[in-house]
Parts: structure tokens; sequence; C-alpha cells
């Protein structure tokens, strides 16, 4: 093994120029490719991906060691058949994703429980009215590294919190269901954030049955991804007035269509995927220290448990 690795930037990457003039600046770091390249490509390690790879990328890459995500998530990963299986793969998990995240929310949040669309009609109309509002219960639904971070914010900001996760978690200040009691921590979520990963066991889980559980008046918050939610299913729900509302950061097909029925109806607020978007200055840092760890025989971090998938 060198003492430098060489990388490959997969494709799908907004502007890779920042990503590549950043790594090609550390000494851990030699050779920076951005596909697709006519280069010779048999001494890359390392791939960092953030859409599912096109074929013919894996085949020219003989000496891949290492694949890093470039986001939180691997769903774009799981069941790649281009990809080896012995290969470790890696999460960006970063403070400024999760501070975006929070904020994010906190903003949907707080527009929700102070009825800022109906303050804005009040102005239109010239119509002084100052609505009440009362304390709001949150349900997060997922408490990885996003989840948690959200949670932990949202207590010290005055939300009554719930949290769902698939085992056990203990948070200061939330109130925690795992395993079998979904049901129960979803009676309890007036507002339900979605965060969870997308696997073979989350897709289609935002479903009529899962959201009819939620109180009735309750409201959808989905930051996580858009094949969480069953599209025809939240519009049922909103129409029969069980619930009043979501706000859509993420999609089945991004950019949604413009014939798609959520852009027209009245109680669903869209966003074009920008709750929390890794950004080059500083998921670099978590890049280059597992290439110095990888380069140094040493435990790499944020590993993603295929098994598991996520």
């Amino acid at each position: 093994m060198s003492s430098r690795l060489n990388i490959l930037i997969s494709p799908g990457v907004w502007d890779p120029k920042p990503w590549k003039e950043g790594l090609s600046k550390s000494d851990s770091i030699g050779e920076v490719h951005v596909w697709p390249t006519a280069a010779n490509l048999d001494e890359v390690e390392m791939l960092l991906v953030w859409q599912p790879l096109p074929a013919g990328v894996i085949a020219r890459l003989p000496n891949l060691k290492l694949i890093s995500s470039m986001g939180a998530g691997v769903d774009h990963l799981l069941g790649d058949p281009h990809i080896p299986l012995d290969i470790p793969v890696m999460r960006i998990v970063d403070q400024y994703l999760a501070i975006d995240m929070t904020n994010y929310v906190l903003m949907s949040l707080l527009i929700y429980q102070r009825n800022y669309h109906q303050l804005i009609e009040n102005q239109q109309q010239s119509h002084w009215d100052r609505l009440s509002y009362a304390k709001v219960k949150v349900g997060i639904l997922g408490l990885g590294a996003l989840g948690s971070h959200l949670a932990n914010q949202l207590v010290k900001s005055g939300f009554e919190v719930y949290g769902y996760s698939r085992s056990a978690k203990e948070i200061e200040g939330v109130q925690a269901f795992h395993g079998e009691q979904l049901d129960d921590f979803l009676a309890r979520s007036q507002v339900l954030v979605n965060l969870l990963p997308l696997n073979d066991f989350t897709q289609d889980i935002l479903n009529y049955e899962l959201l009819s559980k939620l109180p009735k008046g309750g409201y959808l918050i989905n930051v996580a991804r858009g094949k969480h939610l069953v599209d025809n299913d939240l519009i049922k729900l909103l129409d029969e007035q069980h619930l009043t509302g979501a706000v859509l950061d993420v999609f089945r097909e991004e950019p949604l269509p413009a014939d798609h029925p959520f852009w027209q109806h009245e109680k669903i607020t869209i966003t074009p995927h920008v709750a929390s978007v890794t950004t080059p200055h500083s998921a670099i840092n978590l890049v280059l220290e597992n290439a110095e760890r990888f380069l140094n025989k040493l435990p790499l971090k944020y590993l993603a448990n295929l098994e598991r998938q996520y």
C-alpha cells in the first residue's frame, strides 16, 4: 500500500471542483479523479459516491479498498450489484448536517405552531387577529445522529418530544420508544418528523395505516427520503381532514414533476431537498480523517452497517 490514497469522485456531485481542490491539499491524498474520465484508474483505492454507480465504474477500479458516501445516508449504495461486499462503506456524520437539519425542522415546527400561514393571510387582508397557540408534541421517527441531535435541541426549545428507533435509546428529556412500541409512539405524536434511513424495512412506511395512527389533526414533516412516503395515502388523509398539513423536502422523483398533485395541494408545503446539504468545507475533514486512518491501519469512523441497511 502506498503512503497516499488516490481517489475517484463518482457522478452526481453538484460541483466536484471544491471536493477535488480540498482533498488535493492533503499530504495523505495523491491523484483525485472525477468521473467520467479516460484516465488510468488502476491505482485508485478510495471512491466517493453520491448516487448509484453507473455500470463500468467499479470494473475500472481493481485496487479499490474503501468507499465513502458523500451524505449521511447509504441507501444509494444498498443492493448495488457493482459494489464488492468486502469493501468498507463509510457515512458522513457532520455537525453542520445535523445543525442544518435541526434548524429546518424547527422552522417548520414554529410555522405550524404559530399559525404563520394564517398570519400572512391576515396581513394580506389587513386583519388584526392575535392567534393563540399551544405546546406541540413532536414525535421523531428515527433517532440516529440527525434524529438525536434534533431531539436534544427541541427539548431545549421547549417542545414535548417523543422518539422512536428500532433499538432502545436514551436521550435526556425525551420519552423514547422502540421495537413493538411504534403505535404508542404514534398516538402521542401531534407532529411526526421522519428521519429514518431508507432500506427494505422502511420503504413506504409512511402509508395510510401508519399515518392514520397519528392523533386527528396531526402534521407530517418528511426530511428523510421520498420513498418513505406513499404519496396518494398522504393526500387521502389530508383530504379526509385526519391530517392538517405536511412539509415535504424529499420526493420519490426529484425534481418533483410539474404535474404532481403535491404542488397544488393547499395543505402541503414543498421545498426542493434543501433541509440539510453536505458541504465540502466540513465533510472533507471526515473523508481525510478516514483516509489517514486507513493508511495508518486504524479503525474507520462511521462505518455503515450494510447488514442492517444503514
